[in-house]
């Protein structure tokens, strides 16, 4: 076994090249003894050149793995060969360990698990700011530059002109976090008719199928290898990680509402972000004490358009195709967002205008005075205790979906309030059409 230390400090990585038998477990666990110390956060093996493991060595890694669990940190497997996969998915060791066929995307965790506990070790003295409606704590996400994807065009969908040959699938795992359109099936006949309000967030897919139940529902693969898809006539994604999480306290025991939030971060953006260009990408998990929701009531697909060819949000339509809020429909509830917002006190002239007015559309529901644009679903739980200190939006989404009672999924109105949040926020550099999904039709 040949090892290669590539990287020291919080993220230990070691290039392996051998096999992993008895005798090459002992050489990892030596040279593990002079290198893992207390100050790693991290340990990322480079699996590519490692044909074979054993009992040996699981006998080492999982030892390791729950003393970087102990840190708040994580033990990650990088490019595993076929036999070694199989081995780990046999031994159940799968289940327990991260692994990604990618090491700039391993790399990429293993710095996020860094910040994390590097958040954590500095809380009270992490930057913080005053809002309007509340106050932030700001820490570092690693992520960026941040972008939307996009592919369809909500045009299509307020008009109802949605057809079988625009439909496109997307595979699960390249869609962490998104909005839009679709459904679930393998065949158009399955779902095209019954498509409604869908986003995908932490791992999770959900959507509000149109079959006249108003009953969302969900899927959470527990493997995905890339054959779980999501058929879609219409998602916009956010690409590119997050630049900052912020924890958000709320000034009002009545909650700030979502469209106050984006002004505020708006706000703040303006004071210390120059390469913010006046689009916001946010996900965050929340305590939310009133949701104010819609849903699309019919699949808006050509051959269900209304028949006097208006918009489906045209007045004489609306009742017919839309289900508006006008008293909450939760409250008190744990609530998982994702969406993106344009702020209308910037020019905007930055990104591609064809790109950007297949994102937005002035939502009849939305009320008062409209210095953004925004556009946000959510999925609800029954509520949770929100975490004393959270650092990582990634895991306590996790949390939520795991350990959480199911509520609802909507599109989420503007006015809906929220009191306290953690928040991932991506400064939007770019809107461009979505490359990843499968170029033929679902």
């Amino acid at each position: 076994m040949r090892i290669t230390i590539r990287e020291k400090g919080t993220i230990l990585l070691l290039e392996l090249d051998g096999r992993l038998d008895a005798f090459g477990s002992s050489e990892l666990a030596g040279a593990l003894k002079q290198d893992f110390d207390s100050a790693t956060v991290c340990l990322l093996l480079d699996m590519s050149r490692v044909d074979y493991i054993s009992s040996a060595g699981l006998r080492i890694l999982l030892p390791v793995h729950k003393e970087l669990m102990r840190r708040d940190g994580a033990l990650i497997l990088a490019r595993l060969q076929g036999y070694c996969r199989e081995v780990l998915e046999v031994t159940g060791v799968a289940d327990v360990l991260p692994q990604f066929d990618n090491l700039e995307k391993a790399l990429a965790s293993a710095r996020r698990a860094a910040l994390r506990r590097h958040n954590r070790d500095h809380w009270d003295h992490l930057e913080t700011a005053a809002l309007d409606h509340g106050a932030v704590r700001i820490m570092n996400a690693g992520g960026g530059p941040g972008a939307v994807e996009v592919l369809g065009d909500v045009r299509d969908v307020l008009h109802a002109r949605v057809t079988p040959d625009q439909l496109l699938s997307k595979r699960f795992f390249e869609t962490e976090y998104s909005i839009g359109l679709g459904g679930l099936g393998r065949a158009p006949e399955d779902f095209f008719e019954i498509m409604g309000e869908m986003m995908t967030i932490g791992g999770t897919m959900v959507w509000l199928p149109t079959d006249g139940h108003d009953t969302p529902d969900f899927l959470i693969p527990k493997t995905d290898k890339g054959h779980v898809m999501i058929r879609t006539g219409y998602n916009i994604s956010l690409a590119g990680g997050f630049d900052e999480f912020m924890v958000f306290e709320s000034r009002e025991p009545s909650g700030t509402t979502i469209s106050q939030l984006y002004r505020d971060l708006f706000q703040l953006a303006r004071r210390r972000r120059p390469d913010c260009k006046g689009l916001l990408g946010l996900a965050l998990r929340a305590q939310a004490v009133a949701v104010y929701g819609s849903g699309v009531l019919r699949s808006p697909v050509a051959p269900l358009a209304p028949a006097n060819g208006g918009l489906i949000t045209d007045p004489s339509n609306i009742g017919e195709w839309m289900a508006c809020d006008r008293e909450p429909r939760h409250r008190n509830v744990t609530m998982l967002m994702c969406g993106v917002g344009a702020d209308l006190a910037m020019p905007l002239d930055a990104f591609d205008s064809v790109e950007l007015n297949k994102v937005f559309y002035l939502h009849p529901a939305n009320i008062g005075a409209k210095t953004e644009l925004l556009h946000n679903h959510a999925v609800l739980f029954k509520e949770q205790p929100f975490p004393e200190r959270p650092t990582d939006l990634e895991d306590e989404i996790q949390r939520v979906v795991q350990n959480g009672e199911f509520v609802d999924m909507r599109h989420l109105l503007d006015n809906s309030c929220i009191t306290r949040a953690l928040i991932g926020v991506s400064y939007i550099q770019t809107v461009r059409p979505d490359p990843h999904h499968d170029p033929s039709p679902a």
